[in-house]
């Protein structure tokens, strides 16, 4: 069945004045981004939680989105590395220091986060589709200035839209980019010969406990101090807690190994996201992550040399959130 996707926002904005507050319903007028779009809103505080639902594989997924700030004409559309541990609060801190002014909206991919999980097919084109439903969404709400900012891997989802979509956009910040998998990186093999260890794991019990062991904390440790995270003081056992926790959520092995095994790879070789990066409407800023792996830093590197802005920060490939101060600061000036 061909992947489509209808609007259904739930909208929770929490206020300090009052516990309880009233709650409004409106129905979006018609156009030609969106069939049916309800929007319930309770106030309750400055944090809007909302809701998206989309269709993948015939099945009706939720997307979990949050925004933060006022109503301006632009905004900041935040996207969350893809990892096994990938939730749009890696934002936060950056959410914390940047110019309050500013409008930013997160979510969660599917299949991860607080975002549905289903046990379906998840490729590159289950991601664009869920990013094109978010640029709908922002449009048919009348947004015309969309500054959009993709840690991670998320990068090659973002560029893969940049001929369709970025003429929407005011800038691409692309913050320590990837656009491969841990397994096809480290061995240099194509996605495809990984299919098999995405059907293992999709297994009903033998798939559920080989995750499980591949999600201990001492995997997950050793995995952020590696790649993700710079200071030790980010691997403390509340916080390794937390990541095994946004690991092991129901469903969240679906994505976890396409992620991991390449299934969200859109190509075999860089030279795809040069050429993405050429077909830009707007300027491109490429953050480098200091102390990235060797491998990715020489990518990043490559990507960099299309750019209209190129900046460094330390930190590995989770700098949008150690260090999200630093790049808050970096992108209000």
């Amino acid at each position: 069945m061909k992947n489509s996707y209808r609007y259904t926002c739930r909208q929770t904005q929490k206020s300090q004045k009052s516990d309880s507050a009233p709650t409004q319903t409106k129905r979006h007028q018609r156009n030609k981004y969106t069939d049916n779009f309800n929007i319930v809103m309770t106030l309750q505080s400055q944090t809007e939680a909302e809701e998206l639902e989309i269709s993948l594989a015939g099945k009706k997924v939720r997307l979990a989105l949050e925004r933060r700030g006022s109503e301006p004409n632009e905004i900041w559309l935040l996207l969350p590395a893809l990892s096994t541990v990938s939730s749009q609060s890696e934002w936060d801190t950056l959410a914390d220091n940047i110019d309050r002014k500013a409008q930013l909206l997160s979510f969660d991919w599917p299949g991860f986060g607080e975002s549905d999980r289903p046990a379906i097919n998840y490729d590159a084109s289950t991601l664009s589709i869920a990013l094109n439903a978010v640029l709908d969404y922002l449009v048919s709400n009348g947004t015309t200035q969309i500054n959009v900012m993709a840690a991670g891997h998320s990068a090659s989802i973002a560029l893969g839209l940049a001929e369709e979509r970025s003429k929407q956009w005011k800038q691409l910040v692309l913050v320590a980019p990837t656009w491969r998998g841990p397994l096809p990186t480290m061995t240099g093999w194509n996605p495809e010969r990984f299919h098999w260890l995405r059907q293992l794991v999709s297994l009903p019990v033998i798939g559920s406990l080989l995750y499980r062991l591949n999600t201990s904390r001492a995997v997950l440790k050793l995995m952020l101090s590696r790649h993700v995270w710079v200071n030790p003081e980010m691997l403390s056992p509340a916080q390794v807690r937390e990541q095994q926790r946004l690991s092991r959520m129901k469903g969240a092995r679906f994505a976890s190994v396409s992620f991991v095994s390449g299934g969200f790879d859109p190509a075999t070789h860089s030279d795809w996201w040069l050429d993405k990066a050429e077909k830009l409407h707007c300027p491109l800023h490429v953050v480098l992550a200091e102390q990235a792996p060797p491998r990715s830093k020489g990518e990043m590197r490559e990507l960099a040399s299309k750019a209209d802005r190129v900046s460094v920060i330390k930190g590995r490939l989770g700098l949008h959130q150690e260090f999200g101060a630093e790049l808050a600061a970096l992108i209000s000036h």
